[in-house]
């Protein structure tokens, strides 16, 4: 069942209903890559840091930990709340609230309820970043928190971390997340 052959143009060889069928099939390509264009974005590590929501880039994160305790170093900066011992190598833990100068939530007893998320190795100083829970995996349209950030804090003054982040919608009626710069976060808060 081929399709109906077209009229031969005037020097042209008739399309056969293969030509058809293949140029049919190119075109639904482009249709749907440039409908698929603005929807898709990077994918974020979603956690939750009090009430607020945060996006990790995704392919920044190696794996996801229940919280374990830390020990603390003396003279650390006070985002850096202690290091960990992690297959064989020390790992330090930096607490995203603290880290982006937000409140921290209120402890759960002994337990230490939450998250380690452990980042890939970008970074001298192996890290983990310790957070209240993570919640999910959500896509983050627009620009990049990078850009952003540069022209937020110009000249490297006040809360850089905290100016370095977009507001990205988890779609599906979810909550927005603040997307984080992790390579501006994390010079602040390690030597």
């Amino acid at each position: 069942m081929d399709a109906p052959q077209s009229a031969p143009k005037h020097g042209a060889r008739p399309r056969t209903g293969r030509d058809i069928r293949a140029a049919r099939a190119a075109s639904l390509a482009r249709r749907s890559a440039a409908a698929a264009g603005p929807e898709t974005g990077i994918d974020h590590l979603v956690c939750a840091c009090g009430a607020e929501r945060f996006g990790i880039p995704l392919a920044a994160v190696a794996q996801v930990l229940p919280m374990r305790p830390s020990t603390p170093m003396p003279g650390a900066v006070p985002a850096l709340l202690g290091l960990i011992a992690l297959s064989g190598r020390i790992v330090g833990v930096v607490g995203l609230a603290r880290a982006l100068g937000r409140p921290e939530a209120p402890p759960e007893g002994e337990s230490g309820g939450g998250h380690l998320v452990v980042l890939r190795g970008g970074q001298p100083q192996a890290v983990a970043l310790a957070v209240d829970r993570v919640l999910g995996i959500a896509a983050a349209p627009g620009p990049s928190a990078a850009g952003i950030a540069e022209d937020a804090d110009p000249a490297g003054l006040g809360n850089a971390a905290a100016s370095g982040y977009a507001p990205a919608s988890a779609r599906d009626g979810r909550p927005d997340f603040v997307v984080v710069d992790l390579p501006r976060l994390l010079r602040r808060v390690l030597p």
